[in-house]
């Protein structure tokens, strides 16, 4: 009796079984959506392992793959996003993505290895002179090796340098280096790998310049006749990148120099420094048009006295100056001199040049939008030609500089280099004796053989500050040209590459001091788990309906089977067929 009713029971299940097949029903259940991840690819070594193991502690994800086609991180809005990096690829980084992003850093094996930490250079460079690239480099395993840097402008090496390690850590190299023409100019920075040097992608940094053959317009006024004043025009006329003009009074009604030497608003306007020579002659309206100068307009106005300030003129010392005789000449930072007028006590904000016996000599002073140098060496010019001459190099390094930063009108590029698909902003300041009047700028960029184009320019906070920025298209230089109130500007360059613009260290901080800013986690090579870990608590997944066929998996043909096999034993055991 209990095997026949085992036996209806067993045939009645397979021919539910067969029956609810052919009915197919649907249903519909809610399950959690696979958690989309996207790994960044920001890297010239190889990183299938980081990845590997990164999709094993996400098992439940749906992770994506993506490198960088362009500038910008390829990550959207919203998306779980994980770079992995090992320095070599640097990208914008949006500020607009909405969720964390954690970072994976993929670093060469240790052994021996030279890495180029920095590469720093002045902007501008006039084409004829020097320029110098001081160069940050570390080494390991480096102890008795000689490493070689250079200095290349495309194809031509223009500066080099060797450096002997004695031990491991870092060192700073100054590397000369001399440009080859006018116009945007891509350097390029290499540390030559060493034999058996376990990675190359950190031994170049590429920088840009600006190389112009501009000059610095200058004018030396002297009150009465000054030899220091003097010797200081000459080294300054002897270098092709100062344009001077010059006057000297002789006598009440006789004076000497330039045509265009002559101390009046128009002239200070366009002049970056003015050097005045004697200064105890100039009277009380000189004076006061020079602190308009330095004040309003923004100039540097250099003093060269060969007495104690007196006069009209003393206001324009800062502090209390007293005079100083000696037997014989004492250094003064590259000067030399026996007769100085020394500072009593230094302010906060002056910066020291030179001094004698800690008292400042050379002090560079602050005032309003400009600064006063004040050079206490009254007899410095006697002693013109020790040290190699480096009476003229001191002058024309310190008037170089200062022109640069005071000039009428000034161009700044923030990135003097950039790649394909970049923004670069820049920024132009105007400067005015009368600091109340408006300005009208105008500025194009021409970038290669393609037309020039209208940049918008918007003002900033500061008077006659003002911003744009060049979109950076294709692999040609680009040359920005700015013209104030329809007269003569100045420009500037940007050069355009395609290699690296920083250094690995530094796009690893980059990219670090990114994650941890978006509140995503930072682990080196091997440490995926805790990426994984991170982007699993890192909130709830979303539950979507799903519509299910349950009868058409195949896993049903086993219960059919087995109803029909047991049912078929049970009826041969009792003997039916």
């Amino acid at each position: 009796m209990r095997s026949g009713v085992a036996r209806i029971a067993l045939r009645v299940l397979a021919i539910a079984i067969v029956v609810a097949a052919l009915i197919d029903p649907v249903m519909t259940v809610a399950r959690f959506a696979p958690e989309p991840v996207v790994v960044a690819r920001l890297a010239s070594l190889e990183v299938a392992a980081a990845e590997a193991a990164l999709r094993a502690g996400l098992p439940n994800a749906e992770v994506t793959v993506r490198s960088a086609g362009g500038r910008r991180l390829p990550c959207a809005l919203s998306e779980a996003c994980v770079i992995v990096a090992d320095g070599s690829v640097d990208v914008d980084l949006p500020a607009d993505l909405g969720a964390p992003v954690s970072l994976i850093q993929i670093r060469a094996a240790a052994g021996l290895n030279v890495e180029v930490r920095s590469v720093t250079a002045a902007i501008s460079q006039h084409a004829a002179a020097s320029g110098t690239v001081l160069v940050s480099i570390s080494g390991t395993g480096v102890q008795g090796r000689r490493t070689e840097l250079r200095v290349s402008d495309g194809t031509a090496t223009v500066g080099s340098a060797v450096h002997e390690w004695t031990a491991d850590g870092d060192a700073a190299i100054e590397i000369p280096w001399w440009p080859l023409a006018d116009g945007p100019r891509a350097l390029r920075v290499t540390a030559v790998p060493l034999d058996g040097e376990v990675s190359a992608l950190d031994n170049a940094v590429e920088l840009g310049v600006m190389v112009s053959s501009d000059r610095a317009r200058v004018l030396v006024f002297d009150a009465r006749p000054s030899w220091a004043s003097t010797f200081v025009r000459r080294a300054l006329e002897d270098d092709a990148r100062f344009q001077v003009e010059h006057r000297v009074g002789l006598g009440r009604r006789l004076v000497a120099g330039t045509a265009g030497g002559r101390l009046d608003p128009r002239t200070l306007e366009a002049a970056a420094v003015v050097i005045v020579g004697g200064p105890d002659g100039l009277s009380a309206s000189d004076v006061a048009l020079l602190e308009r100068f330095v004040r309003e307009r923004g100039g540097t106005l250099v003093l060269l006295p060969d007495r104690p300030p007196a006069g009209a003129a003393a206001r324009l010392f800062a502090g209390r100056w007293t005079e100083h005789l000696e037997a014989s000449a004492s250094p003064i930072g590259l000067l030399r001199a026996s007769e100085t007028i020394r500072l009593v006590e230094a302010s906060p904000v002056d910066v020291v040049l030179g001094s004698v016996k800690g008292r400042p000599v050379l002090v560079l002073s602050p005032s309003g939008n400009g600064k006063v140098v004040v050079s206490g060496a009254m007899d410095a010019w006697r002693y013109r030609d020790a040290d190699g001459g480096a009476f003229d190099r001191f002058w024309r390094s310190v008037v170089f500089e200062s022109a640069a930063d005071s000039a009428a009108i000034r161009l700044d590029v923030t990135h003097p280099i950039a790649v394909p698909g970049a923004t670069v902003p820049f920024e132009v300041r105007v400067r005015r004796m009368d600091a109340a009047a408006s300005s009208v700028v105008a500025a194009t960029v021409s970038c290669g053989d393609r037309p020039a184009q209208t940049i918008r320019m918007w003002p900033q906070g500061p008077a006659g500050v003002f911003a744009g920025k060049v979109p950076i298209e294709g692999a040609e230089p680009c040359e920005v040209s700015v013209a104030v109130d329809g007269g003569p500007g100045v420009t500037g360059a940007i050069a355009v590459t395609n290699g690296a613009t920083q250094s690995v260290r530094a796009v690893l901080a980059k990219l670090e001091h990114y994650a941890l800013s978006t509140g995503g986690v930072v682990a080196p090579a091997g440490g995926e788990h805790e990426v994984a870990t991170a982007l699993t608590s890192a909130g709830s997944r979303p539950v979507l309906p799903e519509t299910v066929h349950p009868m058409r998996s195949p896993w049903w043909m086993w219960p059919f089977a087995t109803c029909l096999s047991a049912e078929w034993w049970l009826r041969r055991r009792v003997g039916l067929r």
